[in-house]
């Protein structure tokens, strides 16, 4: 894969007092990784969700940068990290009574090669999309995901259920986690949009597929997404990462 041109926004949306996302994207690269997006979407008391937010990226970006791995074993690096971070925001919640139970979701990505390679926890999430199609990459893990899979509520009644936001696995609520890992091959052509769910809680995938595939820069459509979710009511906290192969379509 080309070089990637990388680009995030945050803003705390027309509700919420603190802003308890965090994010990172780097396009040159940590250490052995050519590229790297992370979105973490914080929870807990006072600033406990923006601590632990904040925290999970430093740990996981220390972890990766001390890293012997190589390459190859990037998925596992990757998952590794979040593994790491975990521990030591749970660490951090059992040292300070303020910061007890924090937790935070947890999305990191990379592309290697053509190869896109994903760590998550919790419902922030990836998508893929082409100037044909949006496709969501990870799975959320909340309460009425779960039902939804199992086929017990529709998507349209998961969209309105009074627990949809309530999370069945987070980054620090526990010193043990269990990582999605994800690999996937890209054509180049994709634009990745990882986001916290302050924006699909707001947005339609189909609007974000239209907003997407505007032809606007990634600063443009960063700035468009984020406005239509305010405009939408912004009831939370949105985080956008954007990221395309340079030399990609526009």
């Amino acid at each position: 894969m080309m070089f990637l041109e990388i680009l995030g926004l945050t803003h705390k949306g027309m509700v919420r007092e603190n802003n308890e996302d965090s994010f990172a994207a780097f396009c040159e690269g940590v250490n052995m990784l050519p590229n790297l997006a992370v979105v973490a979407d914080g929870m807990g008391g006072h600033q406990a969700g923006e601590i632990a937010s904040r925290y999970a990226i430093e740990f996981f970006v220390d972890y990766i940068k001390d890293s012997d791995a190589d390459v190859g074993d990037c998925l596992d690096m990757l998952t590794g990290a979040v593994a790491y971070a975990n521990e030591k925001v749970y660490e951090a919640s059992l040292f300070d009574q303020g910061l007890f139970g924090m937790g935070t979701t947890f999305t990191a990505a990379t592309i290697i090669e053509g190869r896109l390679y994903v760590a998550h926890v919790g419902d922030s999430r990836l998508y893929a999309i082409t100037e044909d199609s949006i496709k969501l990459i990870t799975t959320d893990h909340t309460y009425t995901g779960e039902l939804q899979r199992a086929g017990i509520i529709t998507l349209e009644e998961a969209h309105v259920h009074p627990r949809r936001h309530a999370l069945t696995k987070a980054l620090g609520i526990d010193n043990r986690i269990e990582v999605d890992g994800y690999c996937a091959k890209l054509s180049g052509d994709e634009i990745l949009l990882l986001c916290s769910d302050g924006l699909t809680e707001m947005i339609s995938d189909e609007e974000i597929f239209q907003i997407t595939t505007s032809g606007d820069g990634l600063m443009e459509t960063a700035q468009t997404l984020i406005l239509r979710a305010n405009e939408n009511g912004g009831v939370d906290n949105i985080t956008v990462i954007l990221a395309k192969a340079r030399g990609g379509r526009e």
